[in-house]
């Protein structure tokens, strides 16, 4: 039987004909899981940085212009969202270094949603142990204010939150994370990604 030249008409073929398929083979269990869907807390925190960077694009903006034309002072944030951008500008400023460390080996992604030093060949030299020690410090802190912000500013959250907030933040991170960067496993473990 040849099929339909028209495009709608084919597809209906085809449908069928894999209908009839499945039909003449039995019985078919078909199974659907969803794999890497986002928690809401996952997504409240992409969206709670989301909005950090559009307040850190703001307030960073040399020239505020208003619909008159005059320049127009950088808005007034909140003390805990100035924090919070503050801890944004920290991490986009120390990205680069982060990469370079988690490539070589350094850095890891721990379980409770921070950066772990790890033992590397390049802490041997006394200037990169020490900078390694500061930028997981200056991480850590940022990552700390992040979390106390998306809880301080999500209505529907609370202190009592932070613990599953915390473990999707540390889930977000590890599928964010390039191959090859080290991840703690529940056991203690380190692997690297594949």
């Amino acid at each position: 039987m040849r099929a339909p030249r028209d495009p709608v008409r084919r597809c209906v073929h085809r449908l069928g004909l894999g209908l009839a398929l499945l039909a003449g083979v039995g019985c078919v269990e078909a199974s659907i899981q969803v794999v890497d869907e986002r928690t809401a807390l996952e997504n409240q925190i992409l969206g709670a940085y989301e909005q950090l960077d559009r307040d850190l694009q703001l307030v960073a903006s040399v020239r505020a212009v208003g619909a008159d034309g005059q320049a127009q002072p950088a808005p007034r944030l909140s003390d805990v969202r100035q924090r919070a951008v503050q801890a944004r500008q920290t991490q986009q400023f120390n990205r680069d270094d982060l990469e370079e460390l988690k490539a070589q080996g350094c850095l890891g992604e721990g379980l409770d949603a921070m950066l772990a030093a790890r033992p590397c060949a390049a802490q041997a030299e006394p200037a990169t142990a020490q900078r390694l020690e500061r930028l997981v410090a200056a991480e850590n802190q940022a990552r700390r204010l992040l979390l106390e912000f998306v809880v301080t500013t999500s209505p529907d959250l609370t202190r009592a939150d932070l613990p599953q907030l915390v473990e999707a933040a540390a889930r977000a991170q590890r599928e964010q994370a390039a191959p090859g960067t080290w991840l703690q496993e529940p056991g203690g473990e380190w692997r690297q990604k594949p």
